[in-house]
């Protein structure tokens, strides 16, 4: 008995290493489907919008809202894509342009009054000095436009292979919505069925909200300081502010590296038009979009998408995406809230008999 007992838990340990090993090795596959998931959460109130499209009998056909969707997500992408560009290329040759030492000489009278604290608080400005130079350099100096975009070449392929195999999962985890309820249903015992069904649906209906939440948290991420660098004349600005929008999906680290990046970017552009500009002034001034994007977005926004998507405390959120962050990095930071709405909503099926679990799970 016990011969059998250690052969079954040996047989199992193999069993956890070999899908282990195939999931890693399958990990490209797992991350397109992971963004299918997405695509799709968003595209399912769509469906649902588009399934109440009626001429006189006859209703639009799965396939067909699908690939309206679809086609629909394509275009947006493709327009924003193509408003971009120039903008990107022209500020990448903007910087390529720039000459650092100029940079610097024209920084340090500025920072004059920042240097005489330092000598009070007896630190040494020489290493601040070089310290301001090595990041400048490393901020400002592009290369080769060329080199660049050779890697841009050589990578388009494997780019368009994982966009076409993203929007082909896509399309038919939206057009069969049940798919993946029925591979689940048949591997599943029939005495936790209805338990499975009930966390399929809650989960897409608590991720649709999510995912739909916080591309209108972008969108206002963007406008906000699109808007602010607008009124500052900065040309590039909405090229800006998508690079806001895109940093503040990482959580609480992600705004001040899209701020940081920003604010170089607009500075460098005011360059351009007016070479003897106040830098440190004109930083400050640009410096006010940013700052009121985040206020909004962290008393208005993400409470507001916390609360009503995953309804979730922003407490409770803010520390689920620290221990995600301690366990992995930026990318455990971007999915945490997506996967802890997803626990809780097994913990409520299965472990509700627990105090803990009622009170993390009362408002699902």
């Amino acid at each position: 008995m016990l011969e059998n007992k250690n052969v079954r838990i040996l047989l199992g340990i193999i069993g956890v290493v070999l899908l282990a090993y195939v999931l890693w090795n399958i990990r490209t596959i797992i991350i397109y489907f992971f963004a299918a998931s997405i695509i799709a959460f968003v595209a399912h109130p769509l469906m649902r919008l588009l399934g109440k499209i009626k001429i006189k009998d006859y209703q639009l056909p799965n396939w067909l809202k699908s690939a309206l969707v679809l086609v629909a997500f394509v275009f947006i992408i493709f327009s924003a894509v193509k408003l971009l560009i120039p903008t990107v290329l022209k500020q990448a040759d903007i910087i390529s342009q720039i000459d650092t030492n100029v940079l610097i000489d024209r920084l340090e009278p500025q920072m004059a009054s920042i240097m005489k604290w330092m000598k009070k608080a007896n630190i040494d400005e020489s290493e601040i000095d070089k310290m301001l130079q090595d990041e400048i350099n490393k901020i400002f100096t592009i290369g080769d436009i060329g080199a660049y975009f050779k890697n841009f070449i050589s990578g388009l392929t494997g780019s368009l292979i994982a966009a076409f195999s993203v929007l082909f999962i896509s399309f038919f985890l939206i057009k069969d919505g049940s798919i993946v309820d029925n591979v689940v249903a048949s591997l599943t015992p029939d005495s936790y069925l209805e338990k499975i069904k009930t966390i399929f649906n809650d989960t897409k209906n608590l991720l649709s909200r999510y995912f739909i939440g916080v591309i209108i948290q972008i969108s206002i991420i963007i406008t906000v300081v699109t808007i602010g660098l607008m009124i500052l004349g900065v040309e590039n600005a909405l090229f800006i502010g998508v690079i806001a929008g895109i940093f503040n999906i990482i959580p609480y680290v992600g705004p001040l590296i899209g701020g940081t990046i920003g604010i170089s970017l607009a500075i460098t552009s005011q360059l351009e038009h007016i070479p003897d500009l106040n830098i440190m002034q004109f930083g400050l001034l640009a410096l006010i979009p940013f700052a009121v994007a985040q206020v909004l977005d962290n008393f208005v926004l993400q409470p507001f998408i916390f609360s009503k998507s995953v309804k979730a405390h922003p407490l409770e959120i803010f520390i689920v995406i620290l221990a995600a962050g301690n366990l992995g990095g930026v990318g455990g930071m971007i999915v945490a809230v997506p996967v802890y709405s997803f626990l809780r909503i097994v913990a409520r099926e299965f472990f509700n008999g627990y105090k803990v679990v009622q009170g993390l799970t009362k408002n699902i």
